[in-house]
């Protein structure tokens, strides 16, 4: 796997199926339970499944899944204050 480069990420995100606005690299995602800091974005395998790795702001746990993972969970994006 290799990280994204922002040219990159549009291509790789549409190749991928997921949707345009896959959180960027640090960005801070809720369900309105817990807070999860986007640590890196990564695509793998020939056909550029996009995938993003989850830091639990509580735990610290990283947690690796697939940017159509982060999707159906229905995270959105926050700006911390």
């Amino acid at each position: 796997m290799k990280p994204l480069d922002q040219r990159d990420r549009s291509r790789q995100t549409r190749r991928a199926g997921a949707r345009r606005d896959t959180p960027p690299d640090g960005a801070y995602l809720t369900d309105g339970k817990a807070l999860f800091h986007v640590e890196r974005t990564l695509v793998d395998g020939p056909q550029g499944e996009l995938f993003v790795e989850l830091e639990d702001c509580r735990t610290l746990d990283l947690i690796f899944c697939s940017a159509r993972s982060v999707t159906a969970l229905g995270l959105r994006t926050v700006q911390p204050i």
